[in-house]
């Protein structure tokens, strides 16, 4: 999906001010889930990219944008897009066209979908289940610097208030507590394993999708569910040797 701005010869919406150096830019949060499925498919074909970091509360960087979501995607050309799939499905059209475009594989399709309306749903029912956990999930905001003070003090309490409310409505989606769902549906995730990865021999879409997912919780509430896994956990760490990230 395109942004509305002004149009090069054959109609594409470019916003080339908003490029970096350059560079491929994503317009992130550093722990959105969805951000890290485009940081691993870029690093899986050796694509340098800028990441600009937006501040969860005000988004400034995302004033020149009609979206206020992250990830935002531009590429070298000024090409702008969002949706996290979307977006996949655009790198791989420009950078080696190694997995099918959307409607091609109902397989891939369907994994794809399960990243976005089931296992993203069911990890931020972990990472924020308490106040303490939520907390924890933004104490990277200490660490960027172009955000004040006050920015950060925001972002991390105010923020953390509001992201357990909403793991907490996340949670209502599912029949069993937070935990115990994502096992289930880490358990749902391998069986559409075809070999090593979804996509046979190699990653196709519906690999870096929940992989970018499950990628975010690392180091934080959850990951443990993960790890324990005998199956999701091993193609994990071969989806995270592929990518690099």
């Amino acid at each position: 999906m395109a942004i509305m701005a002004e149009s090069d010869d054959q109609g594409s919406t470019l916003f080339p001010e908003q490029v970096v150096d350059g560079l491929p830019t994503i317009y992130s949060f550093q722990s959105c889930p969805f951000c890290f499925k485009i940081r691993a498919l870029l690093g899986s074909r050796g694509i340098r990219y800028a990441d600009v970091e937006v501040e969860p509360m005000k988004k400034a960087e995302l004033s020149w944008s009609e979206w206020s979501a992250v990830p935002v995607f531009v590429d070298s050309d000024g090409t702008a897009m969002n949706e996290s799939n979307d977006i996949l499905h655009y790198i791989d059209s420009q950078h080696g066209n190694l997995f099918p475009r959307a409607g091609e594989d109902a397989e891939q399709d369907r994994w794809m979908d399960f990243s976005n309306q089931v296992l993203g749903k069911s990890i931020v029912a972990v990472i924020y289940r308490t106040f303490g956990s939520s907390f924890r999930a933004l104490e990277y905001v200490n660490g960027i610097e172009n955000f004040s003070r006050r920015d950060k003090l925001v972002n991390k309490y105010l923020g953390g208030f509001v992201m357990k409310m909403v793991g907490r409505s996340r949670a209502k989606m599912f029949d069993e507590p937070p935990r115990q769902n994502l096992k289930t549906q880490l358990d749902l995730l391998s069986t559409g394993l075809n070999g090593d990865f979804f996509g046979g021999e190699s990653p196709n879409g519906a690999d870096f999708a929940n992989y970018g997912i499950l990628r975010s919780m690392q180091g934080l509430e959850g990951f443990d569910i993960l790890e324990s896994h005998p199956t999701a956990y091993p193609w994990y760490s071969r989806v995270q040797m592929f990518s690099g990230i």
